[in-house]
């Protein structure tokens, strides 16, 4: 007996949304990887101290966290890829990780917009726009027509 396919059309919200998620982390990775090629040193998570001007011995090594924040950025930019194709099959755990991840964004740039935290590394404008970004995202998101189709499709793969 085979199983008959039917195809369950994706919302045009959800596309956006999934191709918004991909090519952003798409061009985070492109960043982070061009920021490890420009590296001086040819061993960046180690560096030797050379000099006696430093207050250290020589011979003692400090950690390059340039090196380290760019590895941690480079991982973290794959959540986005991997949830962007996610929703973009219509994954229910795509959309419940994609809830979480941009609530979690959503919070700290809208306190550092308003100034109750501090945010060095960008302006208040950016903060306001990756807010409105994601709160578009949750619009979009727990939409309930979005949500039905996700239980669709949850209910389609599990008969």
């Amino acid at each position: 007996m085979r199983a008959s396919i039917i195809k369950l059309k994706r919302p045009i919200a959800i596309s956006g949304l999934s191709t918004m998620m991909i090519g952003s982390s798409l061009i985070l990775i492109y960043t982070r990887l061009q920021n490890l090629r420009s590296l001086p040193s040819l061993r960046p998570y180690i560096e030797s101290i050379q000099n006696q001007d430093s207050g250290l011995r020589l011979g003692e090594s400090i950690v390059n966290l340039a090196f380290f924040f760019d590895i941690a950025i480079l991982s973290i930019s794959l959540v986005p890829l991997i949830l962007g194709i996610g929703l973009w099959n219509l994954y229910a755990w795509a959309r419940t990780i994609s809830v979480c991840l941009l609530s979690s964004v959503l919070i700290p740039n809208v306190l550092a917009a308003i100034g109750l935290i501090g945010d060095r590394g960008a302006t208040v404008g950016a903060n306001l726009g990756i807010s409105l970004a994601c709160v578009v995202g949750l619009v979009i998101l727990l939409h309930p027509n979005i949500v039905a189709t996700f239980k669709i499709k949850r209910k389609k793969q599990n008969s």
